[in-house]
């Protein structure tokens, strides 16, 4: 039978109180680094996860085979999407890279949604790159109404195109992307994957043709305001 001395002595070893100590400080530093890096467990997390691959059904613009991939989940009704699709126009031009575009439209944006259904019946008609230029650069405010004014505006068939939007035999293309972005830990737009790595938020041209090993004239990256700030 062990004396108390005996069973004081097994509990509070020093082994014990190693290990005791290991898990206190171990505690302490993630309780710390929440507080200080709330994102941190998230961002490790989504690091985790493998990057989205180019599938066959992908619009494309660029060269299939380009050295550089970059996909970007985006909303049409996100300014911030707008200002990284213009930066890319520029970028992806200059450099051997392909560029596909995913649709992640928020439920807080209420035409989104439907802007994405939009930009895949113009792709039917071979104009899913212009279509989704001219909806991040409009000059009016985005109506339905709009929707059929810039396939007009790009020379789509109108019956065509109005036929398709309404049918709504898109949206389960626009519902697959926002699963697949789900998947992927997405919460924001832009979010971006360039060969492979995620970044969230704008992405400057210069730091784009960082990424991508281009060399883009700053003087031509001029916004639809006549502002010159891309390489910022």
């Amino acid at each position: 039978m062990e004396h108390s001395g005996q069973v004081y002595s097994r509990l509070f070893s020093r082994r014990f109180l190693y290990l005791i100590l290991t898990v206190s400080i171990a505690t302490n530093v993630i309780l710390i680094a929440k507080l200080r890096y709330p994102n941190l467990l998230k961002t490790v997390m989504c690091s985790l996860i493998p990057a989205p691959k180019v599938l066959p059904a992908d619009h494309v613009r660029g060269k299939r085979d380009a050295k550089n991939t970059v996909i970007v989940y985006t909303d049409f009704q996100c300014p911030f999407c707008a200002t990284l699709h213009n930066s890319l126009n520029f970028a992806v031009a200059s450099t051997d890279t392909r560029w596909i575009l995913r649709h992640f439209p928020r439920a807080s944006h209420t035409l989104a949604g439907k802007a994405a259904e939009a930009a895949e019946c113009s792709g039917e008609q071979k104009k899913f790159w212009e279509y989704c230029d001219a909806l991040y650069n409009l000059d009016e405010e985005l109506t339905e109404e709009v929707f059929n004014v810039i396939a007009v505006r790009l020379g789509l068939n109108k019956g065509s195109f109005a036929a398709c939007l309404n049918s709504g035999k898109h949206s389960a293309t626009v519902l697959d992307q926002i699963a697949q972005g789900e998947k992927l830990k997405i919460d924001g737009t832009p979010t971006t994957f360039i060969n492979g790595k995620r970044y969230v938020g704008v992405i400057s041209v210069a730091e784009l043709n960082k990424l991508l090993g281009g060399n883009v004239d700053c003087g031509q990256a001029a916004g639809k305001d006549g502002t010159v700030d891309a390489c910022r």
